[in-house]
């Protein structure tokens, strides 16, 4: 490229920016992602036409890029029409307020691939809405598109097939828009089972398959290119290994114009003690780029975990990292905080997001700012700025709604232990406060989400699409909590009715926009889970414990027998529900059981279960006694067949029986003594 055409490009771009001349600025609008270096050199600039100078500079690299404001120029220099577009982009944001402050910049990214991977279970996004995504990435110096739904059969089930001629057109209006957003748009094969018959004649039929596949994306216009081997097939490295080689041979390498390959292998979690990841990395050639989401599906991603998943693979990983996806968890919005991620020399790293795409957008600020600059990377002040950025016309009210519904937490080996925080200021204030902080932060919620009702379907009508339901949740959960608060019965009865309506209006659009076999996967929508609903739970257990009527109507219950272990209730012994199971608190002391003595639980009237876990110190608790189940809250019992393995009793029930309560009973002629380690039932969906 040549110093003429590079700043024609950059003045087109510059000239495009409106400002009013003399107009001064209270302070300098902050740039995101952030600069490596900005320094402020006193006074305004004015832009006007042709002010602007820029010469092509070798050595800033791909995507680095110079500039420098004064009185009365501007000079922009980089080394490539990327670094050109990307001083653009921080001129624009620089001009925001009026004028441009006189300053000096010097930046270039961290990572040299920084971006998105669309490769969530669930309803694809469309090509409006990744239209609106490359417009996004390009504003906040993302570079990398993955495209790999797995609801997409031409990505994956019918891979061997073209897709229609419909399709490509779509594909090739976003390989433009890519294109004028400097990002490498990436088309992903998920091969599946393929290749699995190790006959030379099958194998090399399923190669003359793919190479066809591969022509076809490469005559639409691809030059970027994905495989994919996780969650289907065996786990074959040597297979992948020259599956992928021999892309990168035969077909990338010949075209002579293809970006470096990507893959996803079978194996994606874990450091380097997998024998796959090692025979992979030691097999494969040595620029390709090998995919890993750190030491779980979800999980934050830290330097010593890094460092040996790189040993294993004999090269940095390119990190597939699943926040903010809730393909695990649909009912939930993860809108929080980005944070988790240590500095390390990752080859690539993109963000596998919600279907929910434009909820999403408050994590990708966080992302593409931190991938960028990760020294300078603030993730609160990121956050607080991804409000007034993103939801200027709303900002408090979103931050508000944003901070509740921020942790995608479920009991599942998806994420375990990969918590993010949600609601911490008013835990602070709950425990320093208890029900004033309550009442005030659920009136503040309410204030929020009747805010959000009338603004979002006009400001941000695609987004207020994705998340109106949780927003209406989020406003019936405020009043459930002023009704716990001030022991009002009817109010929170009619509030819960509320939720439940609210809840199958979400899954009843759901499902109208799901494919059959994917409407299943909907779990309704809540909101504040993690802290704000515990704490309405308490307040209302407080308020209605005098009352049976209405607390067996909402919260399970501990039941005992009139003998000894009728200690278990003397203490004050409850449960506690979450989002899929109930469980009775821990019981430190040993009890005692009289022939006939029996405890268990009781669930709400609403609520029913599907797994009964029973845990004792010593199998004879197991070996002398019984587990029973009652549909009818315990008026009448049943044994159910159940496993046994020393002190430990476990197993399914029946989902269509609707058994609400379980209890264990001393079945034998004499007294037993033992500890209660756990006990819990798994709520059924």
């Amino acid at each position: 490229m040549t110093a003429k055409t590079l700043a024609a490009a950059a003045l087109c771009m510059i000239c495009a920016i409106s400002l009013a001349e003399n107009e001064t600025k209270e302070k300098t609008p902050r740039v995101y992602p952030t600069p490596k270096q900005l320094k402020l050199t006193g006074g305004v600039s004015s832009l006007k036409p042709g002010a602007a100078k820029f010469r092509k500079t070798d050595g800033l690299g791909k995507e680095g890029y110079r500039i420098a404001v004064g009185p009365d120029s501007i000079t922009v220099e980089a080394s490539t029409k990327t670094g050109g577009f990307y001083a653009y982009q921080t001129l624009k944001q620089l001009a925001s307020g009026g004028a441009i402050p006189c300053c000096t910049v010097e930046d270039s990214p961290d990572i040299a691939l920084r971006g998105v991977v669309e490769g969530f279970y669930g309803r694809p996004w469309g090509t409006e809405g990744r239209l609106a995504l490359m417009d996004f990435m390009g504003e906040y110096k993302m570079n990398c598109f993955i495209y790999g739904p797995k609801d997409d059969p031409y990505h994956q089930g019918k891979w061997k097939e073209k897709y229609p001629a419909e399709l490509l057109a779509d594909f090739r209006r976003l390989l433009e828009s890519a294109r004028k957003n400097h990002v490498k748009f990436y088309w992903a094969v998920h091969l599946g089972d393929a290749f699995a018959d190790p006959a030379p004649a099958a194998r090399e039929a399923e190669y003359a398959a793919l190479w066809r596949k591969l022509d076809s994306m490469y005559d639409a216009g691809f030059r970027c290119f994905a495989v994919f081997f996780d969650d289907f097939g065996n786990a074959n490295a040597e297979l992948h290994a020259e599956i992928s080689n021999r892309v990168k041979r035969d077909f990338l390498d010949r075209k002579g114009d293809c970006a470096p390959l990507i893959v996803c292998p079978n194996d994606y979690i874990g450091d380097d003690k997998s024998p796959y990841s090692q025979t992979l990395g030691e097999k494969a050639d040595k620029d390709i780029l090998i995919m890993w989401t750190g030491m779980n599906v979800c999980s934050d991603i830290d330097a010593e975990s890094t460092a040996k998943r790189a040993k294993a693979l004999r090269r940095p990983p390119f990190v597939w990292w699943n926040w903010p996806v809730n393909d695990f968890v649909r009912c939930k919005l993860p809108m929080g905080r980005t944070y988790g991620v240590d500095e390390y020399p990752y080859s690539g790293f993109v963000s596998n997001p919600m279907e929910n795409l434009e909820a999403s957008k408050v994590a990708l600020f966080g992302i593409a700012d931190m991938l960028w600059n990760r020294r300078a990377f603030s993730s609160a002040r990121n956050w607080n700025d991804a409000m007034a950025r993103l939801y200027p016309f709303a900002a408090k009210s979103m931050a508000r709604f944003c901070e509740h519904n921020a942790d995608p937490h479920k009991d599942s080996a998806e994420n375990v232990g990969f918590y993010r925080e949600e609601s911490e200021r008013f835990v602070a204030e709950w425990r320093a406060e208890g029900k004033a902080a309550l009442v005030r932060e659920c009136e503040a919620n309410l204030a929020a989400a009747e805010e959000l009702s009338k603004v979002l379907p006009e400001k941000a009508p695609q987004l207020w699409r994705e998340i109106r339901h949780w927003v209406a949740f989020f406003g019936a959960q405020a009043r459930e909590g002023l009704a716990a608060a001030n022991g009002d019965a009817d109010a929170y009865a009619k509030a819960k009715d509320e939720e439940k309506d609210i809840q199958r209006r979400q899954k009843a659009y759901f499902q109208s926009l799901a494919p059959e076999w994917d409407r299943g996967r909907c779990m309704g929508c809540v909101t504040a889970t993690r802290h704000l609903q515990k704490a309405i739970d308490d307040c209302a257990k407080e308020s209605f414990r005098e009352r049976p009527e209405v607390y067996e109507l909402y919260f399970p219950t501990v039941g005992t027998s009139t003998g000894t272990i009728q200690a278990i209730a003397g203490k004050g012994q409850h449960l506690e529900k979450g989002e899929s199971l109930v469980v009775m608190d821990d019981i430190l002391e040993q009890l005692s059981a009289k022939p006939g003595d029996w405890f268990g639980m009781k669930m709400s009237k609403a609520m029913t279960f599907s797994y009964i876990w029973l845990n004792f110190d010593k199998a004879d608790a197991v070996a002398n006694g019984r587990v029973e189940v009652s549909k009818d809250g315990g008026a009448t019992w049943q044994t159910v067949p159940l496993q046994t393995e020393g002190g430990l009793i476990h197993g399914h029930v029946d989902e269509d029986a609707r058994f609400n309560a379980v209890r264990w009973i001393n079945s034998s002629d004499r007294d037993i003594t033992f500890k209660i380690v756990r006990f819990n039932v798994d709520l059924a969906k």
